[in-house]
């Protein structure tokens, strides 16, 4: 798809979207009884008017660019009981496209201060009953950090940005006010399950910190765009839909990891509550799920330790540099003395380190043995003996089956009669009387090819008197035969 297409995309889906949360949300959520949905002609007119100003008079290029569909949605309340309606919200929604690189089919940045600012431009103009109360502008790029400060600031018209995001979701930016009230449930296009599939696309598409030490609330939470308690919910709900998902905390952070053997049925039932007040030996899946939180919290350790390792290393690089650079022994001794420490400091924690490598390899070896033996135990496979006996079966049958396809080839009976074989011999000695005749012709007709040469008379009429010798014979063949050439 290109970058066309795509913004054209992006805004019919947003502006659906849109439109459906509005509709859905009249219904008591929001301080509005009805919403009314009106297009408004800003958009085509201004990518019209930057299509003129990059001197661009192609019809055409306008059905092919994104910005030309705007909208103005009324919130209106009903009086007395719907005798009369009240229009307590007037809002334009809009899409900002940058024209001239979609033009050129390059793939544009994000929407600047600048172009927030002309999009509002357009709505100075408007007489006062008509100007809208807020105004949303969406970009399939999202917005520069000053574009997000304009909108942050308040003023007359509230305005919120909507940036898309490479997931499929929404970078929203609205006035502290606006997300205090009621009028803030407009802006969730993102519904739960939307949320939860892109909660478990940036799962994988970062396993390898998943399978190992985890992921911190907060990061994941950053690559949402959701705050963390939004994120601890989607953690919670995709914990219960993926069994092999988990959760640990480590110093007071929660983390969320993946065991390599997923638990078969609900992990809380309660027999497992059961198994776990009678102290009994627990299953091959919750062994893992043990192993798998002391995994992680060693891999924790080990990456605070490896950070620390690192900060020591380029400590002591800077350290042999200063030493090597300093003009006196009484600095370079200094030097020696800071360089003696952090040596001493480094090997300490290099030492924690590996020993935390180690643990983490032995109890990585015992998570392997326990999945691969539970999955060998849950997967019924037929016995040795099972096995000889069906392929001794499936031999005996395969051999009778070839001696019964040699039988049937050789005693297989045919619809021929005696009388239809003397019929074909006689069509076959047709065949052949017709091929005789046709060579016999041949030679008649070669001869005749050369009549350019100069001959004598004798001599030319030589050949044609033996080539009409034969004929007479050839005729009274054709007479005696049995069928008729027509």
């Amino acid at each position: 798809m290109d970058e066309r297409s795509r913004h054209r995309e992006f805004e019919d889906r947003f502006l659906g979207q849109l439109r459906v949360r509005a509709l859905a949300l009249v219904q008591g959520k929001l301080p509005a009884d009805e919403v009314a949905i009106q297009p408004t002609p800003e958009g085509i007119d201004g990518v019209r008017a930057e299509l003129g100003r990059l001197e661009v008079y192609d019809r055409d290029a306008v059905e092919k660019l994104a910005g030309t569909r705007s909208l103005q949605m009324l919130f209106k309340k009903r009086l007395l009981g719907g005798l009369f309606r009240k229009t307590i919200s007037r809002v334009r929604v809009r899409v900002v496209a940058p024209i001239e690189p979609l033009l050129k089919n390059e793939r544009p940045g994000p929407a600047g201060r600048e172009q927030v600012l002309d999009a509002l431009a357009s709505y100075e103009l408007l007489p006062r009953k008509d100007k809208p109360s807020g105004v949303i502008l969406a970009s399939a790029t999202g917005f520069t950090a000053e574009a997000r400060t304009l909108a942050e600031g308040g003023g007359t018209p509230t305005v919120i940005l909507m940036g898309g995001r490479e997931d499929g979701g929404w970078d929203v930016t609205m006035p502290p006010a606006v997300r205090k009230s009621p009028w803030a449930k407009l802006f969730e296009l993102e519904s739960q399950d939307e949320r939860l599939r892109r909660l478990l696309y940036h799962l994988d598409e970062n396993a390898n910190l998943v399978d190992s030490r985890g992921i911190s609330m907060e990061a994941l939470a950053e690559k949402l765009g959701l705050s963390t308690a939004e994120t601890e919910l989607l953690v919670r709900r995709a914990c219960r839909s993926e069994s092999r998902l988990m959760t640990v905390v480590h110093e007071g952070r929660t983390h969320i990891c993946r065991t390599p053997l997923a638990e078969e049925g609900n992990t809380m039932s309660i027999w497992s509550r059961i198994r776990k007040l009678l102290r009994l030996r627990p299953t091959s899946a919750e062994r893992v799920r043990e192993l798998t939180v002391q995994r992680v919290q060693i891999e924790q350790q080990r990456f605070e330790q490896d950070q620390k390792v690192n900060t020591l290393e380029a400590d002591e690089r800077q350290l042999i540099q200063q030493g090597a650079a300093a003009p006196s022994d009484a600095e370079k001794k200094q030097v020696a003395g800071k360089l003696m420490r952090a040596r001493r400091e480094l090997r300490r924690h290099r030492a924690q380190a590996q020993l935390f490598t180690q643990q983490i390899d032995i109890i990585g070896t015992h998570i392997h043995h326990l999945t691969l033996a539970e999955r060998g135990k849950r997967l019924d496979l037929p016995k040795a003996e099972d096995l000889t006996r069906e392929a001794a079966q499936a031999e005996q049958v395969m051999s009778e089956v070839a001696v019964n396809a040699d039988l049937a080839a050789n005693i297989e009976v045919t619809g021929e009669t005696p009388m239809m074989a003397e019929e074909e011999a006689a069509i076959f000695e047709e065949f052949k009387q017709v091929a005789a005749s046709e060579t016999s012709a041949s030679p008649t007709t070669e001869p005749e090819a050369p009549v350019a040469e100069p001959k004598p008379a004798a001599a030319s009429e030589a050949p044609t008197q033996a080539a009409k010798t034969p004929t007479p014979p050839q005729k009274e063949k054709d007479k005696s035969a049995r069928p008729e050439l027509g």
